[in-house]
């Protein structure tokens, strides 16, 4: 569609043009000139008192021999100036039509943006200001990532990423799904449905423990350490922590005593077990793997920031484990720049920075503060993703990472909407509308608005807890709520499934006399106790139990009461609504009188099912 023709002065990177049609700022725009299509994009609108429209664009250039060339020859004043067609803008721009799709150019929501998957072996940075839609675009990168069966290791500081593995309830076209995720933490007290993270500490190096033991160490206490590291080798083939520590406290050097209570420190974390998590089996292609760091100590989650990054990358380059990417959140306070303190983690960030993509493994540097990222690990990300940032010094920052970035390019950061990136990484830089997510979003910040009770229902107790049940197999297990209705027919009770309205269990109504029996045998009393204790014959306890064993109520060979689920005990209690499984058959529908909502509680792992109420797999 004609757009307009061009007026005034024209020179190699810009012109300007008369608008016969509306124009927006962004919008891409073509000119021919010298048998050529050229790409150009509106910088400016601007609107006259006579109702005039005057537009300046910047000139992108062509598509030669795969590369996007400026033009060297100035486009003729006069030209026509056109809206520019997909083709153009996708040729000209570089894009490609697979990989992993970000969204769509911002621009022209026809055409897909996606980029490369092996690029983000050579790492990449999601870089924004708070509420500018960060965590929100990781998100999206994480699920693309992970349906190209990428296998990938999240270090989640704020507990955000878990929510991957449910799907998006608010997206309306469909597409909404969870993923597999495996969570692990230094602190499950408070981050409950995590599997314990820790390291080795069996047979720990003198240069591993200078890293992590918290205080810098005087050249007495090292010379302590050494003498006890070297007595207890020459001594055992094996040593812990706790026996290294019971050597530094034999040396006669008082530095022990300064020692010792670092040592002591590092102990307590919890972070160094003999039991440690195997790291070898932390990552599966197309699962991701998160590390919750929430409620963690700060000198904690450095340090596990530290030993994953170290002994993930040993691992990497003696290839035990799959090439993965590493995404770190927050990463300003991982890897951060010379002046804004000093990580643990800094120098072998910055070695997997430089050396990672050798080895298979990427990184990706999440931040709302890159002017606080160690430049050596920013500059080496291959791609950006810049979200709105409007603080001078961080974008600076960015400018000095990326050569792609120009004035023009700048300005346009500080006023992108939430929601919008540039992907610089592509021959030229690319707006973005970054697609809906499939997965929920765990980043919503916390309001009186937004904030969900979690519902209380009546349900059976589990006999056992999910954490022993997950010790005993050795993973995480999802809960499940499944609803039921208790109701009453006639002489009988019945369980009813609430979803399908097929009966589950049912058993027939027992007299006064029936249910005092019934509790005394539960108790554990003998047919002569029970005797005693009602003063009633030999004969008609004796009548009672056979009426009960008839009822199936009492087992046929012993005097023991039969598992009946009406037997279990039920408790109110608070739960995740999302947790609850949705009941199809109404009440009324069922036909009986007053049924009661219950829910039957559920462990589960993929195709596997554990019942805590009988204690058993399903």
């Amino acid at each position: 569609m004609k757009l307009g023709t061009i007026e005034g002065n024209v020179d190699t990177s810009s012109f300007k043009f008369r608008a016969t049609e509306e124009v927006k700022k962004f919008d891409f725009i073509s000119v021919k000139s010298n048998d050529k299509w050229i790409l150009g994009q509106v910088e400016q609108v601007t609107k006259k008192p006579d109702g005039e429209t005057m537009a300046n664009a910047n000139i992108i250039g062509y598509r030669d021999k795969g590369l996007t060339k400026a033009p060297r020859r100035v486009i003729e004043p006069g030209s026509i100036v056109y809206s520019a067609d997909q083709e153009l803008i996708s040729d000209t721009l570089g894009l490609k039509d697979s990989g992993l799709q970000v969204g769509n150019l911002e621009t022209n929501p026809d055409i897909d943006i996606f980029v490369n998957k092996d690029d983000f072996y050579k790492h990449f940075g999601v870089l924004a200001q708070t509420g500018a839609g960060k965590s929100y675009l990781t998100g999206v990168l994480c699920e693309e990532m992970l349906e190209q069966d990428l296998p990938i290791m999240v270090i989640d500081p704020h507990g955000e990423f878990s929510s991957l593995k449910l799907p998006n309830p608010e997206k309306e076209d469909g597409g909404s799904r969870g993923y597999e995720v495996t969570e692990y933490s230094p602190n499950t007290d408070i981050n409950q449905e995590a599997l314990p993270l820790s390291f080795s500490s069996v047979n720990m190096e003198k240069k591993e423990l200078l890293n992590v033991i918290p205080d810098n160490l005087t050249n007495s206490q090292m010379g302590v350490l050494y003498n006890a590291l070297k007595r207890l080798r020459d001594k055992e083939d094996d040593y812990t922590l706790t026996g290294l520590m019971d050597a530094v406290s034999q040396e006669d050097s008082t530095a022990k005593w300064n020692l010792l209570n670092s040592m002591e420190q590092l102990d307590e974390s919890g972070l160094f077990t003999e039991d440690p998590a195997d790291l070898e089996e932390l990552l599966t292609p197309g699962e991701a793997t998160v590390i919750n760091l929430k409620a963690v100590e700060p000198e904690t989650a450095e340090m596990t920031m530290f030993m994953l990054a170290k002994r993930m990358f040993e691992l990497r380059k003696k290839n035990l484990i799959p090439p993965f990417i590493m995404v770190i959140e927050e990463a300003h306070n991982f890897a951060p720049e010379k002046g804004f303190g000093k990580a643990l983690s800094n120098d072998i960030l910055r070695k997997i920075a430089s050396e990672g993509r050798k080895f298979g493994l990427g990184l990706g540097v999440i931040s709302q503060r890159p002017a606080r990222i160690d430049k050596n690990v920013l500059s080496q990300c291959n791609t950006q993703f810049i979200l709105r940032v409007t603080n001078p010094n961080d974008l600076k920052a960015i400018s000095k990472s990326f050569e792609g970035i120009t004035s023009e390019v700048e300005s346009m950061i500080k006023s992108l909407p939430p929601g919008v990136c540039f992907i610089l990484g592509n021959d030229y830089p690319v707006m973005t509308d970054v697609r809906t997510r499939k997965s929920k979003h765990g980043g919503v910040t916390q309001t009186s608005e937004n904030y969900e009770e979690k519902d209380k229902i009546k349900m059976f107790k589990p006999k056992r807890s999910k954490e022993e049940v997950e010790t005993e197999k050795g993973h995480k297990f999802d809960v499940a709520y499944y609803p039921l209705y208790m109701v009453e027919d006639g002489e009988k009770k019945l369980l009813i499934d609430a979803v399908n309205g097929e009966v589950k269990a049912e058993e027939n109504k027992l007299s006064d006399e029936e249910e005092e029996i019934t509790s005394m045998i539960q108790k554990g009393m003998d047919k002569q106790e029970i005797v005693e204790k009602r003063e009633d014959s030999i004969s008609k306890v004796a009548s009672i139990i056979e009426k009960l064993r008839a009822k199936g109520k009492v087992k046929e060979k012993e005097l023991a009461v039969e598992d009946s689920y009406f037997d279990q005990e039920l408790v109110d209690e608070r739960v995740d609504a999302e947790k609850l499984i949705e009941k199809q058959k109404d009440e009324e529908a069922l036909g009986y009188p007053e049924p009661e909502l219950v829910y039957y509680p559920y462990y589960s792992k993929g195709d596997q099912v554990y019942d805590p109420i009988l204690r058993k797999e399903i």
